[in-house]
This record gives structure tokens, C-alpha cells and sequence, in this order.
């Protein structure tokens, strides 16, 4: 099923859904609306999304929107990281408080009844959604801005917009998604099919890097400007006073690691040489290897030109 598809038929379901809930209201205070309507995850997804994002005992997983709270528990029983699940509605957390008593991990959970958007997330390795589009693009700078490089981020049915997921995969659920009522208004629409997707958080690698590395004729000076749009990068790179750029290849960024190839002609070849390092503020530190020649490999550090760095997009 398309994108277009899936967002109309959870646009409609989502007024349908709002129009029938109301809000519990907290003594003194006016509770917030649910931007969400609820509606569980089957388990063939939540399987995918976890094994999707390679949760294990040493993560944190967030689950933003998290309902009865079946995502976080499924992860702390079955895993053995560490669950953190946060909804609006508190009837929601009721439950998930019930579900954790019952599924005996009331001690390694914890459930927070908050507006996500309110919410520090920034603990997180793994975070779980299951809400709108809009939802997601509105909640898309805080992800960008909270979470560190390589925090994994897994979308059920809804994507990011421009932000292409690193990587998706199409679930076919082998029960119906939905209650039967719901039949008679969405006839049209295929309930079993489920999309997941999964982004990593990118560092910020824009700006201009230099550094000094042994050559042939001696040491040179080479500098690698980089431009960013979220986990794709696009570089040019120049050796010492030159104008002209050398030939780079093969550039990405994933997590807080950068990787790329210079092409450099040395006499009558054409030498590649393979970066890799790992970025810690303005620094990049690494190795360089010579290809064709493994035991061609020396460290790298470069350092960012402060003036030239600036947000990626959000």
C-alpha cells in the first residue's frame, strides 16, 4: 500500500476516532487532547520494529504515544533493555501500569503520563512511534535536536516526509488491524498491511574539515567541504593551495561515523584512499587506508572550521 493510501485511511480514521473520544480532565488543570487516536500495534509489527532497530540489553527505548503500552513491555520482557513509555491520555497509562503488574516487569518500566512534545527524550538509543504524519514532522526537530547520532528511530505506517527512511519494510499482519465495526466505513482498505520504518539519528559533519596527511611529495594540506540533508551528505575536497577539487566518492554519514574516498593521481596512477572516522564535536578522528594496500593504514584526525558549521535540516 502507497503512502497516500495509508495516510487517508488513518486521516479518516483519526476523525472518526476523535470525534467518539473525549478527554479525562485532571482536578485544577485542563488535559490536554490526544493528537492520536489509539490504535494498537499487531505483534507481527512490534517483532519487526524491535528487530528492525536491533533493541538489546544496553538500550533505552522510548516509546512516544506508547497506548496500552504492548511495545515497551514486549521490549523489557523479551530483551531486557530498559523501557521508558510516554502518553497524554491517562487512561492509557492506567494500563500500561495494569499490563506491566501483570506481565511482572513493573520494576523495569517506567510510564509517564505527559505530552510527548513536553517530555525530555534525550536517554533514548531506541524510540517507537505510532501517530500521524504530522505528527511526525512536527515532532521531526525535537528527534534531530534531543537525540544523540545513532539513536535509532522506528515509525509504524508513517514516515518523515523529505526524510528518507535508512531503512522500511512492508508487514502483512495475519489478523485484522481493526474491531469489525469498522468495516462498514473502510471497505476500501487494505487493515493488514503495515509499513516500518527506521532512521538514525546523523551527526552534524557540515562545514569545512581540514587536515595533514603524508604524501608522495611530502606532507599536504587537504580540506573536505561538506553540505547535509539529513543522513545524505555531498562533498568537495582540495588538496593543499589548489583550486581544483579532488574527486570524492562514495561520502555518508551514519550515526556519528563518516566515511569517503579521495581519488588522488600520483604520477600515472590514480590512488584511492579510504577515510573513516568517528565525529566528536569539531573533530574527526580516524583511520586512512591506502586501498590495495591493508597494511597502508594510518590515523586521521581532522578539525571543523568553526565559522562553518551550521544546522542540518530539521
Amino acid at each position: 500500500m502507497d503512502r497516500k493510501a495509508i495516510s487517508t485511511r488513518i486521516t479518516f480514521l483519526g476523525f472518526l476516532f476523535l470525534s467518539l473520544l473525549g478527554h479525562a480532565a485532571t482536578p485544577g488543570l485542563q488535559q490536554k487532547k490526544p493528537e492520536v487516536p489509539y490504535v494498537p500495534t499487531p505483534e507481527e509489527v512490534i517483532v519487526e520494529m524491535l528487530k528492525m532497530a536491533d533493541v538489546g540489553k544496553d538500550d533505552v527505548l522510548y516509546d512516544l504515544g506508547c497506548g496500552d503500552g504492548r511495545i515497551v513491555i514486549k521490549a523489557v520482557k523479551e530483551l531486557g533493555c530498559r523501557g521508558v513509555g510516554i502518553d497524554i491520555d491517562p487512561v492509557r497509562i492506567k494500563e500500561c501500569l495494569e499490563n506491566a503488574d501483570s506481565a511482572g516487569i513493573s520494576d523495569k518500566v517506567e510510564f509517564i503520563g505527559r505530552d510527548l512534545f513536553e517530555t525530555d527524550i534525550s536517554p533514548a538509543t531506541v524510540v517507537t512511534l505510532y501517530l500521524l504524519s504530522k505528527v511526525n514532522l512536527k515532532l521531526r526537530p525535537k528527534l534531530l535536536r534531543e537525540l544523540a547520532p545513532g539513536t535509532r528511530v522506528v515509525s509504524h505506517d508513517f514516515g518523515m516526509a523529505e526524510w528518507e527512511p535508512d531503512i522500511n519494510a512492508v508487514i502483512n499482519d495475519a489478523e485484522d488491524a481493526f474491531p469489525p465495526v469498522y468495516d462498514t466505513f473502510m471497505l476500501d482498505f487494505n487493515w493488514r498491511v503495515h509499513n516500518v520504518f527506521m532512521w538514525v539519528i546523523p551527526a552534524n559533519v557540515t562545514g569545512t574539515w581540514q587536515w595533514t596527511m603524508p604524501a608522495i611529495s611530502g606532507k599536504k594540506r587537504y580540506s573536505l567541504k561538506l553540505d547535509q540533508d539529513f543522513q545524505k551528505i555531498t562533498a568537495s575536497a582540495f588538496e593543499g593551495s589548489s583550486a581544483l577539487p579532488v574527486h570524492i566518492k562514495d561520502g555518508k554519514i551514519k550515526g556519528n561515523e563518516l566515511e569517503f574516498t579521495l581519488e588522488l593521481k600520483q604520477k600515472e596512477y590514480l590512488q584511492k584512499v579510504h577515510f573513516k572516522g568517528s565525529v566528536k564535536g569539531h573533530t574527526l578522528e580516524g583511520f586512512v587506508q591506502v586501498e590495495g594496500e591493508s597494511d597502508m593504514k594510518v590515523k586521521w584526525r581532522a578539525k571543523r572550521i568553526l565559522s562553518t558549521f551550521k544546522p542540518i535540516a530539521q
